[in-house]
């Protein structure tokens, strides 16, 4: 039983011969009729794009918008494009096509050519025409003019014709040629004859190629950039985040935290509630250039429950080591609370290794890991730029920790004369706090708890300042004041 021809096929064959019909006739006077042509070229575009056949479809598309400009040259293109797609459709579908003659070579040529003519076409320029479009554009006295030197120059390049026998036998025959002594050609006939001689064995034109660049080489004297490749402290924020635009980012930061210290020296009614919308646009600054973790964690995990979640390249880079040195998790459940980010991995079971593994990198964040009966959740700050932080004093001194680490704070119901902590030692504390730095518990003693805010981060502490273990950097909040910023287990090893 033979095989059945695809859909596409029959409609490419309906479409050419739609427009083998509409294509004007040989010898008519009367007017071409070119809606027709025009959809039945759209037509054979639209199913050839079906067929995979792009490079026809477009050079389809392209002789469709020649044939709305009414350029009569355009009618000369009908046959070659039945042809091409015939012999296409014959190379691509050998089971269900007739089968052809010519090579793979000899049909990249003639689509090479036809793309040329069709761009003469464009640019007003005439193109080459075979015989039968010649015969079908003059009187049949004139075609009888045409001279036996243009006859013996066909016939000795017949042999390089793109197009094979088989092919060229589809079309029309040509009538039979009267030799030059039968009939001499007038004047203007012989000019005409010159100015369309064919041009279809012509060389491709050459083609201007410019010259390589030179490659880029640094002046003497002049600083190379670090290769950040072979670097030692080659981390994520350098390898995702722009650092202009980080400096930009925080110089936006600086500027509104002026402008808020500004805000507080005036008497008017309206300061609060100016304060608090100056403190929400620095909120939203701090996304500019953030990553979404539902594209960065998608092959991660099987099911991926995230909306819009986004982070500092480095949070993000960091959270993906976690993820990886971790097993397999089958779900992943994240969400975004204001500068706060909340990531579940449900149906996971961690050793003993895998929670100090995780715990310590989670510190190094800002964050906290902690186990729950179906699962870890990892909790950290979107950007080390800005966060919500804790804020308490002692002796005089206030400190700021991450809001993410904060579990609660209770007071001392019996009288001490002093505690010892991670700070040092505490005359007479009045309050615990406790906090979940990765996946360790700590306890910090306050005379007083002074709430939470979100504030600027400054992570620039000079190398050659002494400072304490826990020093992470410098907090600021609304007013400008200043909090060291305690960062458990931060740099600790």
């Amino acid at each position: 039983m033979a095989e059945e021809k695809p859909l596409f096929l029959i409609d490419i064959d309906r479409a050419i011969e739609g427009l083998e019909t509409a294509a004007p006739k040989k010898g008519s006077v009367s007017a071409v009729s070119i809606e027709p042509l025009i959809m039945h070229s759209v037509d054979l575009a639209n199913a050839l794009d079906g067929a995979g056949l792009d490079t026809l479809s477009e050079m389809t598309s392209e002789l469709a918008q020649c044939f709305k400009k009414n350029d009569t040259q355009s009618f000369l293109m009908l046959d070659d494009l039945v042809s091409l797609v015939r012999s296409e459709v014959a190379f691509t579908h050998p089971s269900v096509a007739s089968g052809v003659s010519c090579t793979q070579e000899q049909l990249n040529q003639a689509k090479v050519l036809f793309a040329a003519n069709l761009s003469q076409i464009k640019n007003g320029l005439p193109i080459t025409k075979n015989p039968d479009a010649l015969a079908q554009d003059l009187p049949a006295e004139a075609t009888l003019d045409m001279t036996q030197e243009a006859i013996e120059t066909i016939s000795s390049k017949e042999e390089e014709l793109v197009f094979s026998k088989a092919l060229i036998s589809e079309l029309p025959a040509s009538p039979v040629i009267p030799t030059i002594q039968e009939l001499s050609p007038e004047p203007s006939i012989a000019e005409l004859s010159a100015l369309f001689a064919p041009r279809l064995y012509e060389e491709s034109p050459v083609v201007f190629i410019p010259p390589e660049p030179k490659a880029f080489s640094f002046p003497e004297g002049l600083t190379r950039p670090l290769e950040r490749e072979n670097a030692l402290d080659y981390s994520g924020s350098q390898r995702f985040l722009d650092k202009h635009f980080s400096l930009d980012r925080t110089h936006n930061l600086n500027r509104m935290q002026i402008a808020r210290s500004l805000v507080t020296k005036t008497d008017n009614w309206n300061a609060v509630e100016l304060d608090f919308l100056l403190g929400r646009e620095q909120d939203e600054l701090t996304k500019a250039g953030q990553q979404s973790l539902r594209h960065v964690f998608e092959n991660l995990t099987e099911e991926l429950l995230i909306d819009e979640v986004y982070a500092d390249p480095e949070i993000v880079q960091q959270l993906v080591t976690i993820i990886s040195i971790l097993p397999p998790c089958p779900s992943i459940f994240a969400v975004q609370q204001d500068l706060m980010i909340f990531i579940d991995l449900d149906h996971i079971s961690l050793s003993a290794e895998h929670l100090l593994s995780a715990g310590k990198m989670m510190a190094e964040i800002g964050g906290s890991l902690e186990m729950h009966h179906e699962g870890v959740r990892l909790s950290c700050p979107s950007s080390l730029l800005r966060m919500p932080m804790v804020f308490f004093g002692r002796h005089g001194q206030n400190y700021a920790i991450s809001a993410i680490q904060y579990l609660g704070e209770e007071p001392l119901n019996k009288a001490v004369d002093s505690k010892v902590d991670a700070l040092g030692e505490i005359l007479h504390p009045a309050r615990m706090i406790n906090l979940l730095v990765g996946n360790q518990h700590y306890s910090i003693y306050a005379h007083e708890f002074l709430g939470v805010q979100n504030m600027n981060i400054h992570l620039n502490i000079p190398k050659l300042l002494e400072r304490p273990y826990w020093l992470a950097g410098i907090a600021l909040d609304g007013m400008n004041n200043v909090y060291p910023w305690v960062a458990l287990d931060r740099f600790t090893k």
